[in-house]
Parts: structure tokens; sequence; C-alpha cells
């Protein structure tokens, strides 16, 4: 469910406000109205009740039923009055005239007032005040409230579309309101994001800023945030490319104090060797044990050099379509062939199912080899490598065991720096190599730990076609 932005959220509170508003004081409004004004349609009904008994006295003191009749048929000609009853003091009707509609309509109320005989001023002195009034009958006035019920009805449509009307517009004028705010910051997120996908904190960018001085000020801050960033980043690049100057002047310091270091004892051997065959008083088989140590030492500066290039030079690796368990099947017929005479047995534990990948198959190979022959020279005779593999969602493993004296924690760290090796012969390439051609094919290595004997190295393959333009290492 996707989320709403600020501008939406604020609106949706404002028009749900300003409904709600509207709606309760139009319904509060009508209520207080409508009751104002039933009450003053009540009491004008009471008024004409009233009004009616007053003249009534006469026409029902004299029993003239014509006067009677008269009255009630003036009254009748007011809209909401049905009927029309006057009554003797006995409760009997003397006049009952009533509209056609009287039986029809549902909304009937009904009011009376009693009719007396009005004495004079005089009567009043003799006959006392508590006499002053003697009954002569009652009226009743029969009305309807359909026509006070439907003004009302009408009163609250009007209520209630004035408070739309009114949160309508409301909501009209908050959304002009919040675009010149929204708009300016819809600005900045789009500067904020073409500066992110671009990186290029000194390209153009237009900010609008709006009408509002608060988002003019925001977009001004952030014009010169970016204009301070990148200054910071001009600096920061001069400070990166003098770091790896250094970086490179010292790489290259250690390259050259391995080359000098791994190639100085074979130059001192083959030095030694040509002191001693210059000697005249050697014999034969000095000089040949003499001749074979500077072929030896110069097979071993030829290695040294093929492994200082390798690992130096790039190389543009050559994917194809690999079945990399029997890669690994190839390799190990390979090693057998040259360890198991040394006393070194290594076991093939590939699955025997196959498992494709776009690989590079001769630096796979030649990084599979640089690990197990490190796993064969820890090993001491008699023992033996294991070599497996497996799939394991989507990766292709490859485990190399051997039971040699293991790596200790601290080492394990280092292994797959160049040059680092414990071997008085090694140049520390070899599973730097490794991890070279393993990271150019998607993949990662590492060293198992809590080994309970010797070193298992892990090569975990994808399965996926890796990126392959331009891929060198």
């Amino acid at each position: 469910m996707m989320a709403l932005s600020f501008q939406k959220r604020l609106l949706l509170a404002v028009i749900l406000l300003l409904v709600a508003t509207t709606v309760i004081l139009s319904l509060v409004s009508t209520y207080f109205a409508s009751e104002f004004l039933m009450t003053r349609f009540n009491d004008r009904m009471q008024f004409l009740a009233k009004y009616l008994a007053s003249n009534a006295e006469l026409g029902l003191l004299i029993r003239d039923d014509k006067m009677l009749g008269s009255l009630a048929s003036n009254l009748l000609k007011e809209p909401d009055v049905l009927a029309v009853q006057i009554k003797d003091v006995s409760g009997a009707n003397i006049i009952k005239q009533e509209k056609e509609r009287y039986n029809e309509d549902g909304n009937i109320e009904s009011v009376s007032a009693p009719i007396y005989l009005t004495r004079s001023e005089e009567e009043l002195v003799f006959l006392g005040r508590d006499r002053g009034s003697e009954p002569l009958g009652s009226v009743e006035l029969v009305y309807s409230t359909s026509g006070i019920n439907s003004l009302m009805k009408r009163l609250q449509l009007i209520f209630l579309g004035t408070a739309l009307v009114i949160a309508f517009l409301g909501t009209a004028i908050f959304t002009i309101f919040s675009r010149s705010l929204a708009a300016p910051l819809k600005s900045l997120a789009k500067a904020s994001r073409t500066v992110a996908t671009h990186g290029d904190i000194d390209m153009e960018l237009e900010i609008d800023g709006g009408s509002l001085p608060e988002t003019r000020e925001l977009a001004e801050a952030f014009t010169h945030m970016l204009k301070a960033l990148a200054a910071h980043q001009a600096k920061l690049e001069d400070a990166y490319h003098e770091m790896m100057e250094q970086k490179s002047l010292a790489e290259i310091g250690h390259f050259a104090f391995s080359v000098a270091h791994e190639i100085k004892n074979p130059l001192g051997i083959i030095q030694g060797a040509l002191d001693i065959l210059k000697k005249p008083e050697a014999d034969e088989k000095i000089k040949a044990t003499m001749i074979g140590y500077v072929e030896d030492e110069i097979r071993r500066l030829n290695r040294i050099i093929q492994d200082f290039l390798a690992f130096s030079r790039p190389q543009k690796l050559r994917f194809e379509d690999v079945e990399l368990n029997q890669l690994v099947r190839d390799l190990v017929n390979k090693m057998v062939l040259e360890w198991n005479e040394k006393g070194v047995h290594v076991v093939d534990e590939t699955e025997g199912r196959a498992a494709y990948a776009r690989a590079d198959s001769d630096l796979l190979t030649q990084a599979l080899l640089n690990i197990a022959k490190n796993a064969c020279e820890a090993t001491t005779p008699p023992g033996k490598v294991t070599i497996q593999t497996r799939l394991k969602d989507g990766w292709w493993q490859v485990c190399i065991m051997d039971e040699g004296p293991g790596i200790n924690g601290e080492d394990r760290k280092k292994v797959f720096e160049p040059f680092f090796t414990k071997k008085s012969t090694g140049t520390g390439l070899g599973l730097a190599f490794a991890q070279k051609i393993v990271s150019a094919h998607g993949g990662q290595i590492f060293i198992e730990a809590n080994q309970p004997k010797g070193t298992m190295v892990v090569v975990e393959i994808p399965t996926s076609m890796p990126d392959e333009e331009n891929k060198e290492v």
C-alpha cells in the first residue's frame, strides 16, 4: 500500500475537519432553529385558539350558530388549521368544521382554550373578584405540523448545503495554500534525487523556492549546502588522490621489496655455485652438482617471475558454459598423478549431477589448483586431501580439506593478502590470485573455522550468469 504524501495527508485532515465542523454546526443550528420555529408555531396556534374563544363568547351566549359557524369558517382559512370545534359547558359540540384533508394528514396536533363570560366592572365590584368569570364552553383547534416540518427540512438542507459549500471553499483555499508549500518541497526532493542519482554536486539545479519566505529560505539553504558539499568533495578528492598515490608508492615499495627478497636467495645460490665452478680444483661431480643447483634456482626464479606477472597483469576473462563438477574431477585426476607418489592421497567427493555456470575454465582451474596445492603441501605424508562439491541455494560450493596443522585465527585473516606466506619457498601470491579470480566470477572464498583437524577452504560460485562485459582481473 502506497503511503500518502505530507500534502495529501494534511489536505485529507483539513477536509475531514472542515466537513465535520460544518456538519456539526449545521446540525446544531438546525436543531435550535427547529426548536424556535416549532415553539413559535405552537404559540401562534394557541393564540388563534384564544382569539376564537374571545370572539365566540357572544355567539355562544345567545346561541347564534350562524355567527359561530362564520368564526369557525374564517379560522379554517388558515393553511395549517384542519378542524375547529366549539363546545358548550357540558362538552357537547355546537360547531364542528374540518377540511377535506383532515383524515389524510399524519402530522396532527390540537390545542384548546376555554370560553368565559366576561363581566363588567360594576358586576365585579358587587359580586366579587372571585366570581368575575363564568365558563360558557371551550374551543379546540386541530392543526397540521406538515408545513412547519417541511420548512424545517428545507432549512436543514439549506444549512447542510451551505456547510458543504463552506467546506468546499475551505478545501479549495487550503489546496492552493498547500501547493505553495508542497511545490518547493517537491522541487528540493527532485534536486536531492538528481544529486543522489548522478553524483554530481556541481550540476546546475533548478530549485523553486515558491512564494513563501520560509520555503525560499529553505531553497537558499539547500543551494548553499550543495555548494559547501561541492567544496568539501573537491578537498576530499584531492586528499583521496594523495592517499592513493601514497598507497601506490607503498605497494610498489612492498612489491619491490618482496621481489628483491624472493630473488635474492636464488641469486645468492647461483653466485655461490658459479664461484665453486670457477675453482680449478673442483672435480666433475662437484661441478655437476653446482650446475644442478643453478638450474634449480633458475627454474625457481622463473616460477617467481611468472607468479608475480600472473598476479599483477590484468587478464580478461573468457566466459563459457562450464560443467563445474567435471572441472573439479579433471583437477583431482591431475592432483592424484602428482601427489599420490608423494604419499598424499587426494580423495574425489564431487557430486554426480551436473552443475553448469558461466566461467573462465582456465583461470578458475588455476585458482582451485593453487588452493589444492597448498592443501597437499600442508599435509604430512601419509595423509589425505579431500575435495568435495555440492549445490546449495543457487550456489556451487567446492570444499578442499587437508590434514595439516591448520591455520590459527590471526593468520586466517591474512592468508588472502598478497605476499603473506608461512612457507620458506613460497611467494604468498597463490591464495591472493585465487581470491581475485573467484571474486571476478561473482563468488567468494573463505576459511571454514572450528575444524577439528587441518584446514577447509570453501569456494562458492553463483550458478547464475555474471556480468561478463569487459571483465578483467
